[in-house]
């Protein structure tokens, strides 16, 4: 069983299949507790105007509280816990939506830290492109208002995380991250990823280590155990169905891997939650 998927027309019993926008106004929050976790096949901003609690994104939690806006990109794992009380916007959009591909938003890369705290301004600010888009009608008009709003956000990030909006800005560090999240289950090498960007392994680490304080090499580890992780606390593959999905032909390999790095045995992990 793998970890549920769901898509936006999913969320909201839409009647047809594929849905690429969605902005709804919770006021309050209509599911203040989502105690199991699942993930989308969509990009979603979830803004907190008022409210407290507990949105716990890929294993790490964090605070829910007034004026904070939380990211979330396709694929990534997330549940949270808030107060009845809560309000605010949920924006739900396709990668297809999206009038700017690439380079990657710093706040969707895989590493990002996947929330921002606004001042009182900023969020008014926010708002009120909020409140414009919600009242537009026109799809090529909302994708417009969506890339103002994306674009403010990336401001106010920078802001917060120089570091990572530096990183998604490298040209290279870009493209290895976007091949990364394609190809990590099978391939594990630096070499095989500096060989698609037509650069040496080492010059891959070098820029990845300037740019964001971490080696390619870190990066290909941490997405593994990532995935890893999701794959055993939220699904019933066993630890050899894990292994084998992420590319480990050896099960005591894998395991050995996954202890080096998290102090336990992926069967110890599992057991911890």
């Amino acid at each position: 069983m793998s970890l549920p998927t769901f898509g936006i027309e999913k969320i909201f019993n839409l009647p047809y299949k594929k849905e690429d926008f969605k902005i709804v106004y919770h006021a309050p929050l209509n599911m203040p507790i989502i105690p199991e976790a699942h993930k989308h096949d969509f990009f979603m901003l979830m803004m907190i105007s008022q409210g407290s609690g507990t949105h716990t994104i890929d294993f790490q939690d964090y605070k829910v509280s007034n004026r904070t806006v939380f990211f979330l990109a396709p694929g990534q794992a997330h549940q949270w816990q808030m107060s009845k009380n809560t309000t605010g916007y949920q924006v739900m959009f396709s990668a297809e939506f999206m009038l700017q591909k690439g380079p990657l938003w710093p706040f969707f890369t895989p590493a990002a830290v996947p929330a921002l705290k606004l001042d009182a301004l900023s969020y008014d600010q926010l708002t009120h492109e909020l409140q414009l888009m919600e009242k537009e009608a026109a799809a090529h008009i909302i994708q417009h208002r969506l890339q103002i709003v994306l674009l403010l956000l990336q401001r106010w990030y920078a802001a917060a995380h120089p570091e990572a909006v530096a990183t998604a800005a490298n040209h290279l560090i870009n493209r290895f991250l976007l091949l990364l999240e394609k190809q990590y289950a099978q391939y594990h090498e630096v070499s095989y990823y500096a060989g698609k960007l037509h650069v040496t392994a080492s010059y891959l680490n070098q820029v990845c280590k300037k740019a964001s304080g971490k080696t390619a090499g870190e990066y290909i580890r941490e997405r593994l155990l990532l995935e890893a992780k999701r794959m055993l606390t939220l699904t019933d593959m066993d630890v050899k169905e894990a292994a084998y999905a992420l590319g480990f032909n050896d099960t005591s390999y894998f395991s050995r891997f996954f202890k080096k790095y998290t102090a336990l045995t992926p069967l110890d992990f599992r057991r911890q939650l």
